[in-house]
């Protein structure tokens, strides 16, 4: 599961920035049944998604509906510091995270989001970002807040504040998508065959990611199955 950015500062301080750059624009307004995070002067939609893109569908759907375009803003943490503050000593301590995300690491996300990805009223920006995530020790090992842990630790998440942006990513109707395909790579093209093109080209990914990007753009209508070279199937732009 894709490391997403959780609300509070983050969710607020991107909010604010957007905000600011549509005069006349209104945040937090109820348009139809749901409520939109910005709302342009020209009534136009800017949704800041710091979790599930998925639970996002039916929202685009109703505001598309309205004749409305809708623009999703997505933030990654490309680089993640960790703050730790020990309760037992009073002191914070500040390290790097080896985690690492880039606009390859979206996928697993876009997966509910492909029958809209290519819809001409719909927009994705993806921003790479700094973040800080921010903890406080325990006296004791905990679960965490949401249930999810494995084993017991003895700290808890308190949250993830913005600390820089940096590359932004703006996909609108197909090019940008299919632009994130390697240049030198061959069609028709296998998932493996994709996965070693990008690592070739110095972009760290898994191969699930590779798996789940060829997923999505099959389902968005960007790629379509032509052949199979043994149990691995095979694909090219659809035209």
């Amino acid at each position: 599961m894709i490391n997403t950015l959780n609300e509070t500062h983050l969710h607020r301080t991107i909010k604010n920035l957007y905000a600011m750059n549509e005069e006349g624009s209104r945040t937090e307004e109820k348009v139809g049944d749901y409520i939109a995070d910005i709302v342009t002067l020209q009534g136009n939609i800017i949704e800041i998604q710091t979790g599930s893109l998925g639970h996002l569908l039916p929202k685009i759907k109703s505001f598309i509906g309205q004749g409305r375009r809708v623009t999703v803003v997505y933030p990654l943490a490309a680089t993640t510091y960790i703050e730790t503050y020990s309760t037992q000593t009073g002191k914070t301590t500040r390290r790097k995270s080896p985690r690492h995300q880039s606009v390859y690491s979206m996928f697993r996300e876009l997966t509910a989001l492909a029958p809209i990805l290519c819809d001409s009223s719909f927009t994705l920006e993806v921003l790479e970002c700094t973040v800080t995530e921010e903890r406080h020790t325990t006296k004791e090992p905990v679960q965490s807040k949401n249930a999810r842990r494995r084993f017991r630790k003895a700290w808890l998440k308190d949250g993830k504040r913005l600390d820089e942006i940096g590359n932004r990513h703006r996909f609108h109707a197909r090019k940008p998508y299919l632009d994130l395909l390697p240049r030198a790579l061959q069609e028709p093209f296998s998932a493996r065959e994709l996965y070693d093109a990008l690592v070739s080209q110095g972009i760290r990914l898994t191969q699930d990611n590779a798996r789940l990007m060829v997923w999505v753009f099959v389902r968005a209508g960007l790629l379509e199955h032509t052949d199979s070279a043994g149990r691995a199937k095979r694909y090219a732009r659809k035209h």
